[in-house]
């Protein structure tokens, strides 16, 4: 009697694994090897004076598809809440596959063509076949805002406040910014929301970049503090354009793709080197916008 029970209950228990295992099989992320991540957000972008004054630009929805390092993709669109019979197609910036929709003057106008609900992700990789991805951007508090508070960005360079127009080319450069108030860990421990810094040069082009998460490198988070941009990418007599972005993120995996949905802030500020530097090589005057979000040349002052 006792043999025949025992040999029951190991019956039962090797089931009660065997389907646990089964089910754990059946819940893990599917493996691909195409998309970094895909992200789609709601944006205000806002300018720092050389004085400090920090005021809004604009207000933006935006839509990007990171792609791995040999992965492939094709078919890539993008589905709105308001128009799911109409996709739209995403464009290559050379460093994402992107969409983006117009620059409104306030955040009224941005939720009025952009509003709630699933932005679909359609695209066709080899690694995950034809795929519908949603990402649900959503304010859960009626009459009010996700996006943060607007960065204030302070500089520093040997432990000193400095000011953007008297900034050494030959000392590294500290980017520090107030404090992410709204910032927070990732309940599902996926990434956490997001710090970016970026600096281009007078031509528009990207030179110095803080990281993106899902790409095995360093990158911020919502309790970093600062960044260090070194000397050696600081030449005298050029005008550069820095951007900090606080992001706040909601995450989800879908088929082993990582996806955010993200309410966020950038503060852009020209910044200007002293000394003086022979040929083409000095720039003195912002020529071109590294981030359509900073919707003009001026320097701020």
């Amino acid at each position: 009697m006792k043999l025949l029970y025992f040999k029951s209950l190991l019956f039962t228990v090797g089931l009660s694994v065997s389907c646990f295992m089964s089910a754990a099989a059946n819940q893990a992320p599917r493996l691909q090897t195409d998309i970094t991540f895909v992200v789609a957000g709601k944006t205000g972008n806002f300018k720092q004076s050389t004085g400090g004054t920090v005021f809004a630009l604009n207000y933006h929805f935006f839509a990007e598809i990171f792609v791995q390092d040999n992965g492939s993709i094709k078919q890539a669109a993008l589905l709105t809440p308001d128009n799911l019979s109409e996709a739209i197609a995403f464009s290559d910036s050379g460093y994402a596959l992107e969409m983006h929709g117009g620059r409104y003057p306030d955040e009224s106008e941005l939720e009025h063509n952009y509003p709630d609900g699933n932005y679909i992700f359609r695209y066709d990789t080899p690694s995950t076949g034809l795929l519908e991805q949603p990402i649900a951007l959503v304010n859960s508090v009626a009459d009010s805002s996700r996006l943060p508070d607007a960065p204030h960005i302070i500089l520093l360079q040997n432990g000193n406040s400095i000011s953007p127009h008297l900034i050494q080319a030959d000392l590294p450069l500290t980017v520090t910014w107030s404090t992410f108030k709204q910032g927070n860990q990732d309940p599902l421990g996926i990434v956490n929301d997001l710090v970016f810094v970026i600096m281009g040069d007078c031509h528009g082009k990207r030179i110095s970049h803080s990281g993106r998460p899902f790409e095995n490198s360093p990158y911020l988070d919502y309790a970093a503090t600062e960044f260090i941009i070194p000397a050696e990418q600081l030449l005298p007599e050029n005008a550069y354009q820095l951007s900090v972005e606080h992001a706040i993120v909601d995450t989800t995996i879908t088929e082993g793709v990582p996806g955010l949905a993200t309410f966020a802030t950038t503060t852009f500020l020209n910044i200007m080197t002293l000394g003086s530097e022979s040929g083409e090589t000095a720039c003195p005057e912002i020529l071109k916008n590294f981030d359509a979000g900073q919707t003009d040349l001026r320097q701020a002052d």
